[in-house]
This record gives structure tokens, C-alpha cells and sequence, in this order.
């Protein structure tokens, strides 16, 4: 039996879509259904644009009927984040303080997407702001992860991570605050790009110098990763940082395991933790053990690497305190636990001098990385410490595995991912293996400032060498692949 369209990438539709030989609309009622057949234990969405997304796709048909040279993405269903702005469709933030809000205007991030010929058709859930790396809200209940709901799907860009991992279309836009894209890539099994901070424009956060947050790219394969980062990349005059890099498209090597010959790289199977478990520490090193049997060189990690990452905690509490403090009085009865304590000011530990503090040891941050790329190309570390938590997991709480309490979340579970918000740098998670009890493993691969060409090749080439996209949770319906 052939393959559903809603199981194949966006890189193979795309032919097929340009040349007519399938219909947008053919292509978009597939995933719907998709959708409406399985979303419901998972919670992928918090809003699917059904009529719209169904419009849109009949218009992109007629158009390249009536011989409109087709865009590079025509027809090809994404998703949005719901803490990114989609015209015509909710923005909600998952909070009960923005029910009802719609956007009037598309962030520049969808609007490229949009004049690439991709159709919006949903947006995903998060948690409440994005203030967490798990993802339930009071307004949207609890996502769950698609290859076992006893789990998280990670957060914040939990919805994302599901709908790419369980086929409910190819491209999803995400965010990225201190690992929200890559961390439910990980515990979903999907590819997952935190850019270089600029690379695509953010122009509408309130924080155009200080935010920690990038608009990210997620899907079931590099290629289509690498699809729609092409399509969102390149400067905007209302986005300072964004004329940094380049617009110019990045392209994978045709034979991405030879471009392995000569890579340079360091790899830490921890970092700030003292603990990783060890099906996560197996599969990382496999992956290694291959990477260096494909002609790369393993360098000797510096000396001394030690990233303050409670630092880039109070820079990011400090910008959602200012963006969405002055919402506890009326609505804080009725928001997320957590997000209300994050929004909550302390005037004992916020203060002035702490946030000055923090300012300057992002800088510090930042010369700590680029140490890391003294004579290495990229550096390579697992993307969380374990696999998926269980769906009880607190944001505050510790990581207990087996009874033993190893630390605080942050400081235990996702050390890997934060310093790549606070530096800057490029940073991308894909699936390297399984847990014995069914779960996936993420792998973590960070590179300098705009070398996300690089990146995606080594990806690419890891994806080779251990293949993943034809994996599919049992809730996807993987028995129709048969």
C-alpha cells in the first residue's frame, strides 16, 4: 500500500505539488483527517483553521491552474506556535487572560511562510506565555506525548513536537526560549532548529536586544527543516539583529556522510549535570562512535567550560515579568501554578544589581561557548539528560529517576539547551535512538553564529547513517503504512 500523504515529507510533496500532479487541497484534507482522527489523546492544537486552511488550499490549486509560477513551498501545510501571531486566527498564549484574541497581522516569521506558498492550517498548544519546558495550560489542559501519554511531549513547543511526530502536517513553526523547540524534538522524535538569534526576524517581541527567544523550524526530517528555515531567514529592517546573517538558502551536501570527512568536533555527555541516564548517554555515544568511523576527528574538550545559567533564568523571568506581569491582578487566580510564581516580582532576589549581574554574565556566556569552537567545527552533547518525563512532572520540581532526586529540572534535566539562548548560537535536535521502553532519545548539535548550513549537513548526515522518519508512534496509525 502507498504511503498516506500525511506521512510523507515535505520534501517529497513538493514536486508532486508544484507540478499539479497533486492538489494543495487533496494534500491538506489528508492531514485534517489526520487530525481529526487522532489529535484527540494528544492535544497537538489549540485551534484548527478547517474552512481556512481548506480556502487557502483550493486558491493555491487555481492559481497554478491559471499558470501562476508555483513558490518554493507551494501547498505544503505549517503550523504556528500559539505565541506566534497568525492573521485571521487565535493568540491566545494558552493563558485565559488573551481568551478569544485574534491576530490582525501575520508575525514576518508566517508571512514569508505564506508568500513561499505554505498554508497555515493550526495553531499548536504551549503552555501558559511559554514560560515552561512541559506542556499543559489551564485554558488547554495537557498535551501528551504520542509514542506513550503516561508522558510529556516536552514544551514549550509540546503541540508542535506532536503534530510532527504523529503526521498532522510537515512544517511547524516553533519558538525557542532556553530549549522549547529542541527539547520536545527530543522527547518526541522529531528535528527540531533553534536558529542563530537574528537569522529569522522576531520583530514582534517586546525585547528586540535582550530577548533569549528565536522562531524556530520543526519537522520529521532535516530536508524539510532545512525547507522551511530557507523560507523564514534573511533581514528585516524591524529586526536590528536580523541583518547579521545571510538570505541567502542553505543547501545540504548530496552526500552528507562523505562531508563528514575532516569534521572537526567535541562532545560532552554532560555538562552542568553530574548524572545522564544511560540509555541516553548509549545511544549519544553510538551516534559518535559512528560519526568518527565516517572520517570525523574528536576533539579534546577545554578546560574549565562552566555556563551561569541561573543568569539567563532572570533575564528570561525579567522579560515575561514586564511583558505579562501586570496581568496577576486580574487574572492570576486562574493561571498556570508555575507561570504565576515566574510573574510574581521578588524584590529580594530581583533587584537591580541581579539583573545587571545576569546582563553581564550572558556576555560571558557567550566567550564560553566560543571556546568551544577553538579548533572544533560543532559540538555535540544529548539534548535532555532522560527521555520524556512522566506527565506529573512539576516545572519546579526535581528530576527523580529511580528514586533518586538529582537536582532541580533545569540544572538536571535540560542544562544542555540553555546556553544557546542566552550566547546566541545555533542549535538543532534529532533523534538518535530508543529507550528500552519505547521512548525517543534526542542528540543536540550546536555550531558558531549563521552556520546553520552546517548544522542541518551534520544532521543530514546522522540522519543517514541511523535512519528515523519511517519510526512512527503507535498512535499515529502506523498500521496504514502496511
Amino acid at each position: 500500500m502507498s504511503m498516506p500523504l500525511w506521512s510523507r515529507s515535505a520534501a517529497e510533496l513538493l514536486p508532486e505539488l508544484r507540478s499539479g500532479a497533486l492538489k494543495a487541497e487533496t494534500l491538506m484534507r489528508s492531514v485534517l483527517g489526520q487530525i481529526e482522527a487522532r489529535n484527540a489523546p494528544v492535544k497537538a492544537f489549540s485551534h484548527v483553521a478547517t474552512d481556512s486552511a481548506l480556502d487557502a488550499a483550493r486558491e493555491a490549486d487555481r492559481k497554478l491552474s491559471s499558470g501562476t509560477e508555483p513558490g518554493p513551498l507551494h501547498g505544503l501545510p505549517f503550523s504556528v506556535k500559539d505565541l506566534v501571531a497568525v492573521a485571521g486566527m487565535p493568540l491566545e498564549y494558552a493563558s485565559h487572560a488573551f481568551a478569544g484574541q485574534v491576530a490582525d497581522a501575520d508575525a514576518e516569521a508566517v508571512a514569508r511562510l505564506r508568500r513561499a506558498g505554505a498554508i497555515p492550517f493550526a495553531k499548536s498548544t504551549t503552555p501558559e506565555f511559554g514560560h515552561k519546558v512541559l506542556t499543559d495550560s489551564p485554558r488547554q489542559g495537557i498535551s501528551r506525548n504520542p509514542w506513550n501519554t503516561d508522558y510529556s511531549c516536552g514544551g514549550s513547543s509540546g503541540g508542535a513536537a506532536i503534530a510532527a511526530a504523529m503526521g498532522f502536517g510537515p512544517l511547524h513553526l516553533t519558538s525557542d526560549g532556553a530549549g522549547s523547540g529542541r527539547i520536545p524534538a527530543s522527547c518526541c522524535g522529531v528535528v527540531g532548529l533553534k536558529p542563530s538569534w537574528g537569522a529569522v526576524p522576531h520583530e514582534t517581541t517586546t525585547d528586540l536586544f535582550g530577548s533569549l527567544t528565536c522562531l524556530g523550524q520543526m519537522g520529521r526530517t532535516v530536508a524539510d527543516v532545512a525547507l522551511m528555515f530557507n523560507a523564514m531567514k534573511g533581514p528585516d529592517r524591524r529586526d536590528p539583529l536580523s541583518f547579521g546573517g545571510s538570505a541567502d538558502p542553505v543547501r545540504l551536501p548530496d552526500d552528507p556522510v562523505a562531508a563528514l570527512k575532516g569534521l572537526r568536533f567535541r562532545y560532552a555527555p554532560r555538562t552542568l549535570n553530574h548524572w545522564v541516564a544511560p540509555a541516553v548517554e548509549a545511544a549519544v555515544g553510538e551516534t559518535v562512535e559512528r560519526l568518527l568511523s565516517a572520517g570525523a576527528e574528536r576533539m579534546a574538550m577545554p578546560d574549565d567550560i562552566a555556563f551561569d545559567t541561573p543568569s539567563a533564568l532572570v533575564l528570561m523571568r525579567a522579560y515575561q515579568h514586564a511583558r505579562f506581569g501586570s496581568l496577576l491582578e486580574e487574572h492570576g487566580e486562574r493561571m498556570d501554578r508555575t507561570a504565576r510564581l515566574g510573574l510574581t516580582f521578588q524584590p529580594e532576589a530581583q533587584t537591580y544589581t541581579r539583573l545587571a549581574h545576569a546582563q553581564r554574565a550572558r556576555s560571558e556566556i557567550y566567550r564560553q561557548v566560543e571556546r568551544l569552537f577553538d579548533g572544533a567545527d560543532v559540538f555535540i552533547t544529548p539534548t535532555v539528560a532522560t527521555p520524556a518525563l512522566p506527565i506529573g512532572q512539576q516545572s519546579d520540581g526535581p528530576l527523580v529517576v529511580d528514586g533518586i532526586d538529582h537536582g532541580p529540572l533545569r540544572d538536571a534535566w535540560y542544562p544542555y539547551t540553555i546556553p544557546y539562548n542566552a550566547s546566541g548560537h545555533p542549535a538543532l535536535s534529532l533523534p538518535c535512538g530508543m529507550s528500552p521502553d519505547g521512548l525517543p532519545i534526542g542528540l543536540q548539535i550546536v555550531g558558531r553564529w549563521h552556520s546553520e548550513a552546517r548544522l542541518l549537513g551534520v544532521a543530514a548526515a546522522i540522519e543517514a547513517l541511523k535512519p528515523w522518519a519511517a519510526n512512527w508512534p503507535a498512535l499515529s496509525g502506523k498500521e496504514q503504512h502496511s
